[in-house]
């Protein structure tokens, strides 16, 4: 069937993928920057509503629960239809997939523009975050036919370093983009969607497919049997838990202070909007650059557990400085430091791809295990955060409490140590 991918399964679990891809040119970084490019700015929209939240609630009127619970509405997307969705949309070419989850992304970022309601909006957020999902399965199959084993490690850090370039300049950007139409988020939100649509034509241009031995287009005559398999075998690594154990609590801290910190910083610091975007900036930023240098030096899998460890403890006491300080220049300076804690996501978002005997649906499968874990923490961080504001009367408190999650990491460090 045309733009599906191959069932692999008669393929031998124990052979080498390396040995029978033969090398790509330098197009291989075009096309998975490209695609990086893409994946990562449903990230940006989601991780930039904090600044947005301000001028929303002032139209809509919502409770902090509510912010909560709209911050976190991709992410429950992605927590509870990710396996399934990447197991559907898995068996799809690279090249479709991304064209039409960027085509239905702009769509609901629209429909987000319009939104009267709370439940609108939400609604609007939520099928966002299924498009995300939705896109994510290209990544292993591209990775799988564009690029050695041996660069998996540098594949996730320039996935690291694109994150950290295109959300930061999200955060940097959305202030401003949002003073230009007076205070009001509805046409920022419908510039996103102009935005998406923007990259979804350089998708079409740039991204190609590179049909080999183990990626050829064929009508795979799947049993559910041999389905049911694929999903069985990506649950049965305990790898992915404990991938999955870190990102959970280090994503439920990121999440919460991409959300509340413009408010707190607003309301208790004195600080803009547009500064408290250079702070959050200055919190992913460097994440970016301190991942590709991470992913070079890591070569496999020795020497990650200690990364992972000083990335949690290093995340945990910043993001608690940011709650207790009110200085500006000191808020700049802390929110650097976590940032380059950040250097750890390849560590764990790459773990699926140094199993052995695994296969590319297999891995795509493995991959969104994990990150269903990571949006468990996304979906709940802000949520919790809304709900400890509204009990405990204070918001800095309540942000406070949430920046101990990242030492989730420390307990992932101890369990993959094991492994090595």
């Amino acid at each position: 069937m045309v733009g599906m991918v191959d069932d692999l399964s008669s393929t031998s679990p124990n052979e080498d993928l390396e040995g029978t891809i033969p090398e790509a040119g330098s197009y291989r970084w075009v096309v998975f920057s490209a695609f990086v490019a893409c994946n990562t700015a449903g990230f940006l929209i989601a991780n930039t509503i904090g600044i947005l939240l301000p001028s929303i609630t002032d139209d809509i009127s919502l409770s902090p629960t509510e912010q909560g619970i709209l911050s976190s509405a991709p992410f429950w997307a992605n927590l509870t239809l990710m396996i399934a969705v990447s197991w559907w949309t898995s068996r799809y070419r690279p090249k479709i997939l991304v064209s039409v989850t960027m085509l239905l992304g702009a769509l609901f970022l629209f429909v987000q523009g319009w939104a009267p309601t709370f439940l609108a909006l939400f609604f609007g957020r939520l099928a966002f975050g299924v498009t995300m999902i939705a896109r994510e399965p290209a990544r292993s199959l591209l990775i799988k036919q564009w690029l050695p084993q041996r660069e998996t490690n540098m594949s996730g850090g320039i996935s690291n370093l694109f994150f950290g370039i295109i959300v930061s300049g999200g955060l940097l950007l959305t202030p401003a983009i949002l003073n230009y139409f007076d205070g009001n988020w509805r046409p920022t939100m419908n510039t996103f969607g102009v935005f998406f649509l923007v990259l979804g034509v350089m998708w079409q241009i740039l991204g190609k497919e590179r049909n080999t031995a183990k990626t050829l287009v064929t009508d795979p005559v799947s049993t559910s049997v041999s389905e049911f398999s694929l999903v069985k075998k990506a649950f049965s690594f305990r790898e992915i838990w404990i991938a999955g154990i870190g990102f959970t609590g280090a994503m439920m801290a990121f999440s919460s202070f991409n959300s509340f910190f413009p408010t707190m910083a607003l309301n208790f610091y004195d600080v803009s909007l547009s500064g408290s975007g250079l702070i959050s900036a200055m919190y992913v930023l460097p994440g970016g650059f301190s991942g590709v240098i991470v992913a070079y030096y890591l070569k496999g899998v020795r020497g990650r557990a200690p990364i992972l460890a000083l990335a949690g403890i290093a995340m945990a006491g910043t993001y608690c400085a940011m709650t207790v300080t009110d200085s500006y220049p000191l808020l700049i300076i802390v929110a650097i430091l976590n940032g380059i804690g950040w250097g750890f996501f390849p560590i764990l978002y790459m773990v699926p791809f140094h199993l052995k005997g695994v296969q590319p649906r297999e891995i795509a499968i493995a991959v969104a295990v994990v990150m269903s874990m990571a949006h468990l923490g996304s979906s709940v961080g802000p949520a919790l955060t809304g709900y400890m504001q509204e009990s405990l009367g204070s918001l800095q408190v309540s942000l406070r409490m949430i920046s101990l999650a990242p030492l989730t990491l420390v307990i992932a460090a101890v369990l993959l140590g094991k492994k090595q």
